[in-house]
């Protein structure tokens, strides 16, 4: 389920899956994850514009309700050739009708990106803060199941809720062990 043997080792970090084997990792995450979802629960996946529709379907046949595309705006173009891309989709999902916490959040959220320092494609704290609050109240349960480095939980945490990641990479488990042990700081 691999595009390229050469990068078998790493195949989702390196972009080297094929859309079975894509379908089938998120089919399989979501299945694993629906019994954890209390009705009116969210599911949250960014995703490239090129796997969108089969993102979509993997959420669908796991019974589980796409609600909406929301646009992730970095504000500065990507690499590439042509158009480069300039945002990222984030598929919003849910078990039945979508128990939402906050209704401020428009479709389109506009966050620099970070540059891949620890991680090859970074999720800035900055816009999991934005988008947490919209679908877990405090004291909710988040559980990321392919943390990275680990913002999500560092933005749950700065927020008052209660985070579980998995990651299968050590060195980025290390990292969001480290990021989780940052504290602010008021003065």
């Amino acid at each position: 389920m691999i595009r390229n043997a050469r990068f078998s080792d790493r195949p989702i970090e390196l972009d080297q899956m094929t859309t079975p084997g894509f379908v089938w990792l998120i089919r399989e995450t979501l299945l694993a994850a629906y019994p954890l979802l209390q009705a009116g629960g969210h599911v949250l996946s960014f995703i490239d514009w090129r796997q969108w529709p089969n993102l979509v379907g993997a959420v669908e046949t796991v019974n589980l309700r796409v609600n909406q595309m929301i646009v992730w705006d970095k504000k500065s173009i990507g690499m590439g050739w042509g158009f480069r891309n300039q945002h990222e989709l984030i598929l919003h999902g849910s078990k039945g009708v979508p128990d939402m916490k906050d209704r401020s959040v428009g479709s389109v959220v506009q966050c620099d990106r970070e540059p891949p320092t620890d991680h090859p494609s970074p999720k800035p704290e900055k816009l999991l803060r934005t988008l947490l609050p919209a679908v877990a109240g405090p004291g909710d349960l988040i559980i990321d199941p392919f943390m990275g480095a680990g913002p999500t939980l560092r933005a749950a945490k700065d927020l008052g809720r209660k985070a579980i990641g998995i990651e299968i990479e050590e060195r980025y488990c290390e990292i969001a062990v480290g990021r989780l042990s940052q504290e602010v700081l008021a003065l």
